[in-house]
């Protein structure tokens, strides 16, 4: 069984290696350090736990992600943190930043998945007894009336059978009155800058290399992938080829976001024939006219 771990932070290193090195145990996805991003991750992953990824952390990100903690809390979800001591140092001056589960580097990767797996088990098995008590209560509170009870009885049983069934569902559809966009770049401050033009209409996913980008598209629906032409390790054109290889995923427009001057890199880019290309920096309005011509 895989658990389901919610990913943030400016350490890409950290980050990839959860999608690399641990996906055996993890099923992972990343968010932006916004609020609005890092809530709509949590009503739609549902995720076993938080981790967040420091380097360098600014102490507007830690303020966000200490009015996040309310978010996790009403939610039953743990918040855990990774980093070196003077992130910990730095963090534990935020009120209410404090985590669930503190892990301070350097630690191998190994010794990293047993730690948080145990702590997932242990939450879940709290979890689980609190409930159990809960039921007993209910259930001799209610015990002079059968009819109650069973009612009681049902809504539990119906709890648990909504996890099954989401495992069942194949790729989570996207919300009836908002598309879903995917933007894949290595560089997060093209993230932040989408973001802040899209999230008012749009539903905003983010991946930090093309190898995360494939994972998340094979759980999540999307309307459109707004794709970087050169990232390390594997680029625009090794990504969109990867993409044509699945009929489900080849349906998908993609739109190349270049910084490049080169012509014949250009000429390159469009001989794959995406739906159409933008130069960094993104301009707002030309963004906004190419979303509405292939998604709206």
């Amino acid at each position: 069984m895989k658990y389901k771990v919610l990913l943030a932070g400016s350490s890409k290193k950290l980050i990839s290696n959860f999608f690399m090195q641990m996906d055996f145990a993890f099923e992972c996805m990343t968010s932006s350090v916004q609020f609005d991003d890092l809530k709509n991750h949590v009503q739609y992953f549902n995720p076993d736990i938080f981790i967040y990824c420091m380097r360098a952390e600014t102490r507007d990100d830690l303020v966000t992600i200490a009015s996040f903690h309310d978010v996790l809390g009403k939610s039953d979800i743990p918040f855990a943190a990774i980093g070196d001591s003077a992130s910990m140092d730095f963090m534990s001056k935020i009120p209410n930043c404090m985590p669930e589960l503190s892990i301070k580097l350097p630690m191998s990767t190994t010794d990293m998945e047993d730690t948080i797996t145990r702590f997932i088990k242990r939450h879940k098995s709290s979890l689980s007894s609190a409930a159990n008590i809960a039921l007993s209560k209910a259930l001799d509170e209610n015990a002079s009336n059968a009819f109650d009870t069973l009612a009681k009885l049902d809504s539990v049983f119906e709890e648990v059978q909504k996890e099954p069934e989401k495992e069942n569902s194949g790729r989570q559809p996207e919300s009836p009155d908002r598309h879903r966009i995917l933007v894949v770049d290595d560089a997060t401050i093209i993230h932040k800058t989408i973001k802040s033009f899209l999230d008012t209409k749009y539903e905003v996913a983010t991946a930090i290399s093309g190898k995360i980008a494939l994972r998340f598209l094979n759980t999540k629906e999307v309307s459109l992938i707004l794709l970087d032409y050169e990232m390390p390790e594997m680029n625009g054109p090794a990504v969109l080829e990867e993409l044509r290889k699945d009929p489900y995923l080849a349906s998908i427009p993609v739109v190349f976001l270049t910084g490049i001057n080169d012509v014949e890199k250009i000429k390159n880019a469009l001989a794959l024939k995406p739906q159409g290309y933008l130069l960094k920096p993104v301009d707002r309005d030309s963004l906004l006219e190419k979303i509405k011509e292939l998604v709206d």
